[in-house]
């Protein structure tokens, strides 16, 4: 099995299929790769495209808030 660090590089920039023409970048991820949880989102949106990180602007803050409730952290 591939490590998480792997998989990124193998994708690198990838140019597959006609996603590529409307993103900045791929957002791949965040946190630790050996968290006990991983979210996966739908689909990066306009503030993740132009960070390349996850979950970002008003939907990661409530994330962010759930995650605290539930006792975890993005780290």
């Amino acid at each position: 099995c591939s490590s998480l660090p792997q998989i990124e590089q193998l994708i690198g920039d990838c140019r597959r299929c006609p996603l590529c023409a409307t993103r900045t970048r791929i957002v791949f991820g965040s946190g630790d790769p050996s968290a006990r949880v991983m979210l996966i989102g739908e689909a990066p949106g306009k503030h993740e495209d132009l960070t390349g990180v996850p979950f970002v602007g008003a939907a990661g803050a409530l994330l962010d808030e759930l995650l605290a409730h539930a006792g975890l952290d993005r780290g």
